[in-house]
Order: structure tokens, then C-alpha cells, then sequence
């Protein structure tokens, strides 16, 4: 089978070039659940973003608080990027696609709203006509053709990926899907695969770190894992433990997993980013392949 590491940087280096600094502005929004609002975004930067895979990860550049607008960095003579003088560094979060239509040139994404943090605070006020700035996307997801079957296991900051991935699998995939959310009211429609069996594990009021219940899930699979292509997205302990389990107690080939820590526990978005952006320049300096999906992730997962 082939590796999915492999095959994500491959494609990493064939879109590296097409890789810049877009403008989008938000043309509707949409409430999905209580704690998911969904921005749809369009403009003319979006042509030639339908080649990407389920699951792609965009950077984007918002507005700080009590601004309207971004201010986006421009490419020096040096061919460094940086900011001009007066400008003000735009809040940068990392938003799942949860679909692409090269039609109509949209770009939607679901936005977890969860307490008074910067991208909560775009997503519950963002209106038509609001600018972003877009950086990507970075491929986290790539469906094997000689898979078995699919593991899917994430929690409701994955519930995007997952739905993107099971709407993208072919009609006959046998695939579980273990998601975890607080309760029904966070439930939502998935269109899975015929062969799909999609599960739902709620923590009503426990945890949402360290409960185990997506643990649980998966070790309770009576399934032989050779064959199975796996994708985790949860906090950064949760994903730990399940990658650990399926590699060292269920046989799973390393290369035919991917693996997000999606959040950290006692850890705010810029902190986690700047241990994920440090921990990539020094496994880079050791001699790591820069187009490697996988350095990003490596300090939460070790």
C-alpha cells in the first residue's frame, strides 16, 4: 500500500509553487449547529484551489479585535515576506475545508465556537463582505485505493475533516468513524459511504481532554489493522495515546496512518503554534524533509 506520508508530500511539492497569499471575502454565513458556524467564502484569489484533497488545512490571516479589515504581508525585493510600515499582524488560525465549489469559486469552513478566542470571535461576527487573507492549504488527508478499510476518530474541532473525508470516499469504502462531541445538540448529517459505520460518543459534561472515550472506541474495534488506513484529529494527548496504541499494540504499518493534534490541553491556539513552528525549524535543521505533513505534529505526538 502506498505510504500516505509519501503521497502528501508529493503533492506538497507539486503545489508549492502555486503556494501564496490570497484574498477572500466572506459571502454568507450559516449556523450548523449551536457551537458551529459556517463561513463561506469567495473571490477571485480562489481560482485554482479545486485540486486539493478532503481535509486540507488552510492558514488564515484575520482581522486582530476591533478591526474590519487585514493587513496582509507583501513579498520584499529580498523575497522575504513581510509587513510595510503602519500595518498591524493579522490573527493567524489554522480552518479545515469543509467544501470546495470551483463552480461558484465558495470555500466553507466550520468554525468550532468555543469561548472568547480570536477565531471564535471572527466566526461569530463575521458578515458578507469581510476580507481575510488565505495562506495553503497543507494536505493532511490522502484515501489509499489499496486500503482495506478506513479508521476515522476525532472529536468535534475534526468534525469538518471527517465529514469531508467520509463525503470524498468511494461509494463502497468500508470505514468506521468514531466522533466525539458533548452531546446530541452537536450532532450533525453525514453523508458516509454505503459501508460506512458512523459512531457517536458523547461526554455530557465530562472532559473534553483526557475522558478516553475515543480511546475506548478504538480499542474496543474487533478488526484486523494490516490493511486499515487510519486518521486521528483531538487533543494532542487523545491522539498520542490511540497512535500509540494502533502502532504498538494492533499491528498498524506507521506509514499507513496520519495523525493531528487538532488542540492541546492548557494550551492557547499562539502557543501551541509557536511550539509547533519551533519544533518544525529544528527537525528541519536535524536534516527532516521540509514537505514532511508530519513535522508539524511531531512535538505533540512524541
Amino acid at each position: 500500500m502506498p505510504p500516505i506520508q509519501e503521497e502528501l508530500r508529493r503533492r506538497t511539492r507539486l503545489t508549492r509553487p502555486q503556494v501564496r497569499i490570497r484574498t477572500a471575502h466572506v459571502v454568507r454565513t450559516a449556523e450548523v449547529t449551536a457551537r458551529i458556524r459556517r463561513i463561506v467564502l469567495g473571490g477571485d484569489d480562489l481560482a485554482g484551489c479545486a485540486d486539493g484533497l478532503p481535509a486540507d488545512a488552510w492558514k488564515f490571516l484575520l482581522p486582530p479585535a476591533g478591526r474590519d479589515r487585514v493587513d496582509l504581508p507583501v513579498v520584499g525585493p529580498d523575497g522575504v515576506p513581510g509587513y510595510p510600515p503602519g500595518a498591524v499582524p493579522p490573527v493567524m488560525r489554522a480552518f479545515t475545508t469543509r467544501w470546495f465549489d470551483p463552480a461558484a469559486g465558495e470555500l466553507a469552513v466550520d468554525v468550532l465556537l468555543h469561548g472568547d478566542t480570536p477565531a471564535s470571535g471572527w466566526a461569530r461576527t463575521a458578515v458578507p463582505g469581510g476580507t481575510v487573507g488565505l495562506a495553503g492549504p497543507r494536505h493532511e488527508f490522502f484515501a489509499s485505493p489499496e486500503a482495506g478499510w478506513h479508521l476515522l476518530a476525532g472529536d468535534e474541532s475534526a468534525l469538518p475533516a471527517i465529514a469531508a473525508i467520509l463525503e470524498a470516499l468511494p461509494a463502497r469504502t468500508r470505514v468506521v468513524a468514531f466522533v466525539e462531541a458533548e452531546d446530541e445538540e452537536d450532532r450533525v448529517d453525514l453523508a458516509a459511504p454505503g459501508g460506512a459505520e458512523v459512531v457517536w460518543l458523547y461526554r455530557r459534561g465530562a472532559p473534553a481532554a483526557g475522558g478516553g472515550l475515543l480511546e475506548k472506541a478504538v480499542r474496543g474495534l474487533d478488526r484486523p489493522f494490516a490493511a486499515a488506513q487510519a486518521w486521528l484529529g483531538a487533543e494532542a494527548g487523545t491522539v498520542r495515546s490511540i497512535r500509540r496504541h494502533l502502532l504498538d499494540e494492533r499491528g498498524l504499518p506507521r506509514p499507513q496512518l496520519q495523525a493531528a493534534a487538532y488542540w492541546k490541553q492548557d494550551r492557547t491556539s499562539d502557543q501551541r503554534d509557536a511550539e509547533v513552528f519551533a519544533a518544525y525549524q529544528a527537525a528541519v535543521a536535524a536534516g527532516g524533509d521540509p514537505d514532511d505533513p508530519a513535522l508539524t505534529t511531531a512535538a505533540d505526538l512524541a
